[in-house]
């Protein structure tokens, strides 16, 4: 066998199994009675382009707190990031904190990135990455989970709101 067919089959199977992980975590529990729950999509349009973000966050006792705002310009990934560093923000914010949260939203790329399921980190968003590690370490019990984009209506809703709002706004 070749290098470079070694190569090729080392990221295959590198691929594998950060999907099986990825699967693992989403057959885990999905929280307690005290959970809160968010929800987070990024938009650019176009790609790269203007920014919209979208959160949903859901408390235990019924409590909703949503995030829908313009967030400059670059990619989808970029979006990704400030959506995810929003909903973390925002779950900072509640009062008594969150004693557990479970975040859910459908990038692959940004859910990979910080969970470190990949060899390599996304290249161009190690600041982004930084930021979101840092916030995550500042709750007790967290976890971050990928779910398909037709499960995240909520968010996207919420960052296709924010983009239009700012497009209308030109």
């Amino acid at each position: 066998m070749t290098a470079e067919a070694q190569a090729r089959k080392a990221r295959k199977e590198a691929k594998m199994q950060a999907r099986r992980a990825q699967l693992a975590l989403s057959r885990q529990d999905h929280g307690g009675p005290l959970a809160w729950r968010g929800w987070f999509d990024g938009s650019a349009h176009p790609n790269p382009g203007k920014l919209g973000i979208g959160a949903l966050l859901l408390g235990p006792n019924g409590e909703r707190i949503e995030v829908s705002e313009s967030a400059g310009y670059g990619s989808s990934s970029d979006a990704e990031y400030a959506a995810l560093t929003a909903v973390l923000q925002a779950a900072l914010a509640v009062r008594p904190p969150p004693v557990q949260l479970l975040l859910y939203g459908d990038s692959q790329v940004v859910i990979n990135d910080v969970l470190g399921t990949t060899p390599v980190g996304a290249k161009g968003l190690e600041t982004q990455r930084a930021t979101v590690v840092a916030l995550l370490e500042q709750f007790n019990e967290v976890s971050l989970r990928w779910l398909p984009r037709h499960r995240n209506g909520e968010a996207d809703r919420l960052s296709q709101l924010a983009i239009t709002g700012w497009v209308e706004k030109d």
